[in-house]
């Protein structure tokens, strides 16, 4: 789907999205859209995990954009807009959710929504994550839902905490179809709307 480029924070990290110049096809824009889960394959030691995330944000850069006009000076340059850039690119805002082990058939095993220990490097690759594995990263041992990154997420995407948070919620309502996992995600979902309005200061 892309590659990394830098980071914000231990949590917080900037992919470029691949383009045609890059991938024989570049990833569709469902592919990369809003909301949608993503993992970085790592090696420590001996063993093969997966780092979760999960978009909160896109941007797009256009190298050609004030080129004729007046330039900014260096000190007053915008954040988010890479130097290094000679071409029409998209970005996406990447907030690492937690990791999981690569089994030997290639499943994940052990997920745990904790702060990543191990921080990622410029160009790791970023896939799509399948909807199997996200599943998978939700599940307990006992098969019991798990969101434990909720406060971190929030905290990370800021103004579009809810947002990305609620978009998650309702991509697992699909691969929960039960009734306690149903009303486990009504009760995280009607919090977040809750928090939200009280943050904007509208009270319903």
């Amino acid at each position: 789907m892309g590659s990394i480029v830098s980071s914000n924070s231990h949590i917080d990290y900037t992919v470029e999205i691949y383009n045609e110049t890059d991938r024989e096809r570049a990833p569709a824009p469902d592919e990369c859209g809003f909301g949608q889960p993503v993992f970085v394959k790592k090696t420590i030691g001996v063993d093969e995990y997966v780092v979760m995330g999960v978009i909160y944000d896109t941007q797009l850069v256009d190298p050609d954009q004030g080129r004729s006009g007046p330039r900014l000076a260096q000190g007053d340059q915008p954040q988010f807009t890479p130097g290094y850039v000679e071409e029409r690119t998209k970005f996406a805002g990447v907030a690492l959710l937690g990791t999981a082990v690569i089994g030997d058939d290639g499943t994940i095993e052990s997920p745990t929504q904790q702060m990543p220990r191990w921080t990622l490097a410029v160009e790791d690759i970023v896939e799509r994550c399948p909807d199997g594995v996200t599943r998978d990263f939700h599940t307990t041992e006992d098969g019991r839902l798990q969101l434990a990154y909720i406060e971190r997420l929030l905290d990370v995407a800021g103004p579009l905490g809810a947002e990305v948070t609620l978009a998650l919620v309702e991509r697992l309502r699909e691969s929960f179809p039960a009734k306690e996992h149903q009303r486990v995600l009504n009760v995280i979902e009607k919090d977040i709307r809750w928090q939200s309005s009280v943050d904007r200061g509208v009270m319903r």
